[in-house]
């Protein structure tokens, strides 16, 4: 709610790379002249674009970036995960700021900056101190593996990331100018959101707390350390291919759909790839693609998020879905209108050149209550300091149905809810907590719906709620959950958490429910974004939880753990048709995967729990403690941190899909502890084809799987680097949409 990007502390914007850099860290994207070979003596061309005289859709010039300096992005998202710089933290162990933490003092974001405390301008200027000494070695460091390739977006301390309201215009900036450019930036305690589920901020550690929350051993009290790629019981197959190499493109595996003449690197003639052009395809202006869903009938539905991948930094004017009918090829840019109709909502502020609208975070297909399917999508950003009594509000929790006159897609404002509609049925107590009033003429803040499942025995939704309560409140996030009709029926918010009395912010980012859940105790997985008050990102954990619809409670069930004490970060999830889970990791890098961690459903329980309870004191006593996992999955830790983890429903099979461009598959057998895995090499999907000035990050994002269509959706997304500082003026940048055949990829056709 997250990570599959110019922007600032996140995953997919930056992990600190500072503005004025002569050269970003990792990985530098590619031009557009260079060959790339995928596996071997594969070809990537235009196979199957229709010949269309369609014009190509509104780009953004080179010239107009050609004096925006190189910058790495690692991709999951993209963006608040949705990335980040790896950089130094003040003890000179490595840190990052990852894409799925939201940096900043929850909530205060919203209609204005605030003073950060003298505590925070000293961490802000140590930062950068420390960044600018380790600039050399980063360089250095930062050859490029073409395998394991990750752009990085943004720095910790953008340009104009916390501007006074009275701040000057941004003006543009030259190679020459940008090295100055963090020192004329005032930090706010507002700081940089990124977008988890999109959520992205870059997990470091680095500093005190980390060291002690990620020794090599376990912590007091904690559970012996793990041992990456090997399991804890039975016994898991190694790598089919030696680690590190990838599979050559099998025929017919990959269809790329696009807006006519946007395809960039691939050629004409016979090849592996079919590109499909697409008349009426482009997204709005600042708007790139993010999360995804697949109703029952194949229609794809897409989530945006801005081009700096951070939704505090919103570069659009309005907010959007993006809805894609396959089966005749239609695009639909289906913009929503506020509750006065208007349908663009630029920021009132002229420093901010127009920005505004919102972002929409996550995407779920639901059964309706006419049996036909709804599509419900979140905001994190629902508002960005317009003037509602003028212009009206944007929805927080937003849902989609089907016109039956024209068949088409439609925005259902009656089944639609702001934060205000929201409060309106909870009870007065409940929705100050919920949905705070963060200052005068303010609307209430709906505390940024970063994630979205449906409880599969009640039909109830859960959301996780990304931000704090602000106005002197808790920094930490909360979970909610709603009935399809928007009445409110539990809040849990999370509590104040200090393990070795080292006192952390919890961002809850991703949830998603377990299918084989019991009656009144409906059980969900919580993966949530870590900073320390110094705002050093902290390894990731994740914590099951159990509703009960009958007496309206949260609980949770396990302590927040990680899979091993080593600064690994557990990145996203999905569960398997028995509730056995599956848990996507990072490295502590936050750069390239680590072993997926998995927990099998063992009787009523999965070791989750049963090996570390939600007991006692447990946000102080036993939180971010090790729970070694039943089995780490070896050869998944061959490439970049995982953007999309997803199952097919039909073989089981666990799909991967990476910042760089790889897609894996991960092949489950038997169950409980008796399972074994088959890992098959990676396939690289060519995003160096699609990518054009080194000025531009092009990424993968989450996923959507369609088991009837044997089809993988994965959104390819294209955004600015940080060279360009924010804010700028809307303008368009091409987007894609990727289908993968399952029935190649898993050798079944």
């Amino acid at each position: 709610m997250a990570p599959d990007g110019a922007a600032g502390d996140r995953d997919p914007t930056g992990r600190g790379g500072t503005p004025g850099d002569e050269h970003d860290d990792h990985d530098t994207l590619p031009g557009r002249g260079k060959q790339v070979r995928i596996g071997r003596q594969v070809r990537f061309g235009k196979g199957h674009a229709p010949d269309s005289g369609q014009p190509a859709n509104d780009r953004h010039t080179s010239s107009q970036v050609s004096d925006t300096r190189t910058a790495s992005h690692a991709a999951n998202g993209g963006h608040v995960r949705k990335g980040g710089h790896a950089d130094h933290g003040d003890d000179g162990g490595a840190s990052t700021d990852d894409h799925d933490t939201l940096p900043g003092r929850a909530g205060a974001f919203v209609g204005g900056d605030t003073d950060q405390t003298e505590r925070g301008r000293r961490a802000g200027r140590r930062d950068r101190a420390g960044r600018r000494n380790s600039a050399g070695r980063r360089d250095r460091a930062g050859r490029r593996n073409r395998t394991t390739e990750a752009t990085w977006i943004g720095a910790a301390d953008l340009p104009g990331a916390d501007q006074s309201e009275n701040s000057p215009e941004p003006v543009a900036v030259t190679q020459s100018d940008t090295s100055a450019g963090a020192e004329h930036t005032r930090l706010s305690r507002r700081r940089l959101l990124v977008t988890a589920v999109g959520l992205g901020a870059a997990a470091g550690g680095g500093l005190v707390a980390g060291r002690l929350l990620s020794s090599e051993g376990s912590v007091a009290g904690g559970l012996p350390q793990g041992r990456p790629s090997a399991p804890v019981g039975g016994v898991t197959a190694g790598p089919s291919v030696q680690a590190g190499s990838v599979t050559k493109l099998p025929e017919n595996l990959l269809t790329i759909y696009g807006a006519p003449g946007s395809f960039g690197e691939f050629d004409g003639g016979q090849t592996t790839v079919r590109v499909t052009e697409v008349p009426g395809w482009g997204f709005g202006p600042g708007q790139a693609a993010f999360n995804s869903a697949v109703s029952a009938e194949g229609t794809v539905f897409l989530t945006t998020t801005p081009f700096s991948d951070d939704q505090s930094k919103l570069t659009g004017t309005d907010m959007e879905i993006e809805i894609f009918e396959p089966d005749i090829e239609r695009f639909t840019r289906l913009v929503i209108p506020s509750t006065k109709g208007r349908l663009s909502l630029p920021r009132l502020d002229p420093n901010y050149r127009g920005v505004g609208g919102g972002d929409t975070s996550d995407v779920i297909v639901v059964p309706g209550p006419d049996g036909a399917q709804r599509v419900l999508f979140t905001s994190l950003m629902p508002y960005y300091g317009w003037n509602t009594a003028v212009d009206g509000e944007l929805p927080s929790v937003g849902q989609l149905r089907r016109d039956q006159p024209t068949a088409r897609w439609v925005y259902d404002p009656q089944e639609s809810w702001t934060a205000q509609q929201l409060a309106t049925m909870a009870a007065p107590s409940l929705a100050g907590r919920a949905f705070p009033v963060l200052g005068p003429l303010q609307p209430r803040s709906s505390r940024g719906p970063a994630s979205i499942a449906r409880l599969p025995r009640s039909g109830h939704l859960v959301i996780a709620q990304y931000l704090g309560a602000g106005g002197g409140g808790t920094d930490n996030g909360a979970l909610l959950v709603v009935d399809p009709a928007g009445r409110v029926l539990a809040h849990w918010q999370y509590p104040q958490v200090r393990p070795l009395g080292i006192a952390l912010v919890v961002n809850p980012r991703e949830v998603v429910a377990d299918p084989t859940s019991e009656p009144d105790d409906e059980r969900f997985v919580l993966i949530s974004d870590v900073r320390g008050l110094d705002y050093s990102t902290q390894p990731f954990p994740i914590q099951e939880f159990s509703y009960s619809a009958s007496r309206g409670t949260i609980t949770p069930c396990s302590t927040a753990v990680r899979a091993v004490q080593d600064g690994s970060r557990m990145e996203s999830a999905v569960f398997g048709a028995d509730g056995t889970l599956y848990v996507a990791r990072t490295k502590r890098d936050g750069l390239r995967a680590e072993t997926v961690a998995v927990y099998p459903k063992l009787g009523r329980e999965r070791g989750l729990v049963t090996r570390a309870p939600a007991i006692g004191n447990w946000p102080t006593d036993t939180w971010g403690i090790a729970n070694q996992p039943d089995y780490l999955v070896a050869g998944t830790d061959q490439g970049g941190l995982v953007r999309s983890v997803t199952l097919d429903p039909r073989t089981g099979a666990i799909l991967l899909a990476g910042l760089d461009g790889l897609v894996q598959v991960v092949r489950p057998a038997g169950r409980g502890a008796r399972m074994t895995f088959r890992t098959d090499p990676p396939v690289d999907v060519g995003l160096d084809m699609l990518r054009g000035p080194s000025t531009r990050y092009v990424g993968v994002r989450r996923g959507a799987v369609d088991p009837l269509r044997r089809s993988l959706w994965l959104p390819v997304n294209q955004m600015v680097l940080d060279g360009l500082p924010w804010p700028y003026p809307p303008f368009k940048l091409d987007q894609w949409l990727m289908r993968i055949d399952l029935d190649v990829l898993l050798g079944d056709d």
